[in-house]
């Protein structure tokens, strides 16, 4: 992550001023994981692989000069 500068800085060195954790759900196929693809990476694929279990991305943005971390959370579809 860097700063205003454009200098790198370490977790350690990070005031969060706020925290947010979204968990996403919904059904199989709709695209609940190249949703946390596309925000976490900045990528998206066509061809990706179903979720196994649950996966995590977290991510330290900054929105009117405070740090936001958002912690998200993919997990499997329900299949019926």
């Amino acid at each position: 992550m860097s700063n205003s500068t454009g200098s790198s800085i370490t977790k350690i060195d990070i005031k969060i001023d706020y925290q947010f954790k979204v968990v996403l759900i919904g059904d199989s196929a709709v695209g609940k994981s190249q949703l946390l693809n596309r925000f976490g990476n900045n990528e998206f694929s066509l061809n990706s692989k179903a979720t196994i279990g649950v996966e995590c991305q977290s991510k330290y943005l900054v929105i009117d000069q405070k740090i936001v971390k958002a912690l998200v959370w993919d997990t499997a579809g329900q299949e019926r």
